[in-house]
């Protein structure tokens, strides 16, 4: 597919600027018939949103089946400093729509930077980058003193502060560092609620025990993020706040039935989808009150369809949380559950466990029409329409370096703000 999206571009730029031209040879005759009808005459320009749309509709169409089911995963790379041969292979194979990097993908600044620009350079569509950049102890990067990131405190710092603008501002700080580095998507923020004190995945991670006051903060922090043009995630629908297992080890149950979840649990997520959320990370939950399939959540399409779709009206990226877990991969192969994701509404899959089969598997699925390009189309639109909406697809180059960016002194005012204000 190289060079598709430059011809693309190229096209739509003639497009935009398509203007209407008048004919005056041969007779004077033709010049007055065509003044006349030109006289009162309106000339349509189309708007942004359907040049983005007609951008979006010529790009999959020039996409191949393996092209697009390779949009559909978000990769890991674990253990990768660089742009090594077998990992360009990899890329080049499977072409992902993107990868998460973790702790052991960092070593420092420039090391992030150089793997972020090497591996997007041959991109001919741009990837998201994504990270878990939350603050508190889900920081990749600003818990390695190599990096020059600012290691902002738990989301329940935050949030109990009862100041908005300090979530804002932690938002923005998250943007503009990120950004420079290379990253476009940061798993975060947390929209779960903190109702369960001995919850062993979530705790402080989460904004508030009150719903109104967590959904307040999350709305924020997207907005924040989004002044840098960072796509947000939020996560973990339908909620993960109040459960005593973690979904990383095994299978979780909710005992909440649909009335507490329109209280408590589904009110942050409205709020972020409000203030603009690009995507939704969904929870490996089994929710036996307000489904009748044993399915979990993430693979479930009375939760990803029927609630966060048509009930929200959420039509952003629905994404998973990690297949790898164990609530996923010890019940389900990694072809089984990318196939029972995209059918029941998921638009990216997250680290299979398998990553290379989980790949083939949907291809074969769409290949035999388990699966339909058109359902593979729909997701494609949405990933599509966050990476253009995000300035990822004409490959924006990273205007500031690092280093300055992070001596900015209201970092660190912020963090004591925040500290000196808990309550």
């Amino acid at each position: 597919m190289k060079n598709k999206i430059l011809y693309v571009l190229i096209a739509f730029f003639l497009l935009s600027c398509k203007t209407t031209e008048i004919t005056t040879e041969n007779t004077e005759e033709k010049t007055e018939v065509s003044e006349e009808k030109i006289v009162g005459m309106e000339i349509k320009q189309p708007t942004q949103e359907e040049i983005k749309q007609t951008f979006i509709d010529e790009l999959i169409e020039n996409m191949t089946i393996e092209e697009k089911i390779g949009q559909l995963f978000i990769f890991q790379i674990r253990g990768y400093k660089s742009l090594t041969p077998n990992l360009k292979e990899f890329l080049d194979k499977y072409k992902p729509g993107g990868i998460i990097l973790f702790s052991n993908n960092i070593v420092n600044d420039h090391q992030v930077e150089t793997l972020i620009q090497e591996i997007q350079r041959d991109r001919d569509i741009p990837m998201f980058i994504g990270v878990d950049e939350e603050g508190g102890i889900v920081s990749r990067l600003g818990k390695n003193s190599n990096i020059s990131v600012t290691h902002l405190p738990p989301a329940l710092d935050i949030g109990n502060t009862g100041n908005v603008e300090l979530a804002y501002n932690s938002g923005k700080i998250l943007g503009r560092e990120l950004t420079a580095l290379g990253f476009n998507m940061d798993m975060a923020p947390v929209a779960d609620v903190n109702t369960n004190p001995n919850n062993p995945v979530i705790g402080n991670r989460t904004y508030s025990a009150d719903p109104i006051i967590a959904g307040e903060m999350v709305s924020q922090v997207i907005k924040g993020l989004h002044e840098y043009n960072i796509a947000s995630v939020i996560k973990h629908f339908p909620g993960h706040g109040d459960t005593s297992l973690d979904s990383h080890l095994g299978s979780v149950v909710s005992p909440h039935g649909r009335e507490r979840l329109n209280q408590i649990e589904f009110v942050p997520f409205i709020y972020g989808i409000s203030a603009g959320t690009d995507a939704i990370m969904t929870a490996h939950m089994i929710m036996p009150k307000i489904s009748s399939s044993p399915l979990p959540a993430t693979l479930n399409p009375e939760i990803i369809t029927d609630i966060i779709r048509n009930d929200l009206g959420f039509n952003g990226i629905v994404m998973t949380d990690a297949l790898d877990m164990g609530a996923i991969a010890q019940h389900y192969s990694s072809e089984k559950a990318a196939i029972l994701g995209i059918k029941a509404g998921i638009d990216i899959l997250l680290i299979p466990y398998k990553q290379s089969a989980a790949y083939t598997g949907l291809l074969n699925a769409v290949n035999s029409n388990e699966i339909s390009i058109k359902r593979v189309n729909k997701s494609l639109t949405r990933i599509l329409s966050v990476k253009y909406d995000r300035s990822i697809l004409n490959k924006t180059s990273i205007n500031e370096k690092i280093e300055e960016v992070t001596i900015d002194p209201r970092h660190i005012d912020l963090i004591q703000t925040i500290k000196s204000r808990k309550k």
